[in-house]
């Protein structure tokens, strides 16, 4: 070996990454799970957070949680996960990401007050006179002050905007003024909401107030689909909860008007000469336990929900409860709407999703014909719910509609624009740019396939658009991670021997470009400057992996001779 070439390997030594103590111990790093990564954390991504101890904490709390399968699915890759906890930090960093541990707790915490005040009102406005207890009180009001806490973290909390190419809004300006052009309103007025007191003199008053918590029932019922996205339930948990909250809801709010409209029609909670068409009089509840009145409230509530109930005794009574009729129409507009709904959810209006819904029942019955196992088909379903995002397109069929410059553009922004952000394809004319993006062909890898093997012939180029590629050298050794916007499997098309000098695996779901050989040398082959700059970054990464190879093989040898 020569002078200038032991030089040469001396000073990519230099450049060789320093394994943490613990870089032999695999781990996941929070993301990366079923892949036992052997890279030290601060070598996974370029984007460096100047922050340590209960400030780094703190500041892990409020940005983009890695596990929060919204936050996965709109991010797709490792590297934009990094990236986008990097704006945050660097930019807003005194603002809750929508994504964040801190708004799951919260939006959870929400949830559940909601239910529990809810089951409060209806005890608290059913109890009799004797039995009333304060800690109803102390627990409603509890409840109210959260909605004030609920009201300014929504000001310090960014928001989600687009469809297709979804982003967070973290500016404080922006988040101002969308809530206050949304569910502010709402919010403050459920703040109004007091518990009315036996002995007040303004129950009326106080029992309007206090139905004024219904109006956040839209919101709450928002933050429980987030809760429930984030647990990974299926739509048919998601299905069973929902139902099961608007269930709670109807049946305490029932519970509650049935008691709170007696007792502004009768002025008071306990009335000397009480309406013979009141059903608490029909019923002879009046002085009854707070458990009868509560147990022939739910009862009502209950047959409310399917036919008139207590009709019959209305009627002998020579009486007619608008109450009754009108919980029993508000009763099955809620019943057809669920069903309306999530019909529409299967079926429904966005052919884009009915078709993918088929398509996905087609093979999942053509699995089931074959007897694929449970792995194989597990793998299958996802791939197809990488490629299609639950909406099913033909994109040949599209484009084939289309041409000219708007065939063009269309091309450069589905996620082929990352052939112009190349440094080494800038210096290509824009026309080439076009053909290239023509060539290149969409594939996809679950995580843990195998994209290529070292020692196999090397027949494409792969460019990264979401996803982490782990490089492995020869004797097994994690070079390093691939994200967005990287290129690989280049040193098998610019090298004599044509063959791959290391194995790629994908560590998460990956979408590649594929630019096969015929295509890259009739194409990029053609621009020797093009050309030489990749070669350059080919024989650095050949020449890298050598060394790194190098250096793990001698590890045993070392280890046992000391």
């Amino acid at each position: 070996m020569g002078d200038d070439e032991t030089i040469k390997i001396e000073k990519i030594k230099e450049n060789i990454p320093n394994v943490a103590p613990d870089a032999n111990v695999p781990t996941s790093h929070g993301y990366f799970y079923g892949h036992a990564c052997h890279l030290s954390a601060d070598k996974l991504s370029a984007y460096e957070l100047n922050c340590k101890g209960t400030r780094k904490w703190l500041f892990n709390i409020i940005t983009v949680h890695a596990g929060d399968v919204r936050a996965i699915n709109m991010h797709r890759s490792y590297a934009a996960l990094c990236a986008e906890k990097y704006r945050h930090y660097q930019h807003f960093r005194y603002t809750i990401h929508p994504y964040s541990k801190l708004r799951f707790y919260l939006e959870f915490l929400f949830v559940f007050l909601m239910i529990l005040s809810s089951i409060l009102v209806a005890l608290h406005y059913a109890e009799k006179r004797g039995d009333y207890s304060d800690y109803h009180e102390v627990l409603l009001l509890f409840s109210d002050s959260m909605i004030i806490v609920n009201i300014i973290v929504n000001f310090f909390t960014g928001y989600i905007e687009g469809y297709s190419r979804k982003m967070s809004v973290l500016s404080k300006k922006k988040i101002a003024r969308k809530y206050i052009t949304t569910w502010l309103i709402l919010d403050v007025v459920a703040c109004f909401g007091i518990p009315a007191n036996y002995y007040s003199s303004q129950k009326t008053f106080y029992l309007v107030l206090e139905a004024m918590r219904l109006v956040r029932l839209p919101i709450i019922m928002i933050y429980l689909q987030n809760v429930l996205t984030v647990m990974n339930a299926s739509n048919y948990q998601k299905t069973g909860v929902e139902i099961l909250f608007s269930l709670i809801m109807f049946l305490t709010w029932n519970i509650y008007f049935q008691f709170s409209v007696d007792y502004i029609i009768e002025g008071t909670h306990l009335p000397q000469n009480p309406r013979n068409c009141s059903w608490l009089t029909v019923g002879n509840l009046w002085n009854q336990t707070t458990k009868v009145r509560i147990l022939y409230a739910f009862d009502r509530a209950v047959g409310m929900l399917t036919t008139n109930t207590n009709m019959n005794l209305l009627e002998q009574k020579g009486c007619f409860e608008n109450f009754i009729v009108t919980c029993w129409i508000f009763s099955k507009i809620v019943i057809y709407h669920y069903t309306l709904k999530y019909i529409l959810a299967l079926f429904g209006k966005e052919s884009a999703r009915a078709h993918y819904y088929m398509m996905k029942k087609q093979l999942q019955t053509y699995m089931a014909h074959r007897n694929f196992p449970p792995r194989l088909k597990s793998k299958i379903l996802k791939f197809y719910a990488i490629r299609f995002q639950s909406k099913y397109f033909e994109e040949s069929r599209m484009l084939g509609c289309v041409s000219g410059q708007l065939r063009e553009d269309i091309l450069m922004h589905t996620g082929r624009q990352l052939v112009r952000e190349l440094e080494f394809l800038k210096q290509l004319p824009s026309s080439l740019l076009v053909q290239i993006a023509f060539k290149l062909r969409v594939v996809i890898y679950i995580a843990g396939d195998i994209i290529f093997k070292i020692n196999t012939v090397g027949d494409c180029i792969y460019f990264i658009d979401r996803g982490t590629v782990a490089i492995y050298s020869d004797s097994g050794k994690e070079i390093c991670h691939l994200e967005d916007g990287d290129f690989f499997g280049e040193i098998a098309l610019v090298m004599k021997h044509h063959f791959r000098t290391a194995s790629a695996i994908a560590v998460t779901n990956c979408e590649l470009f594929r630019l096969d050989r015929e295509h890259f040398e009739t194409t990029i082959a053609y621009y020797p400057t093009v050309y030489n700059s990749i070669k350059e970054v080919a024989t650095s990464r050949f020449e890298r992996t050598c060394v790194l190879d190098e250096h793990h093989k001698a590890e045993p040898r070392t280890a046992k001779q000391d």
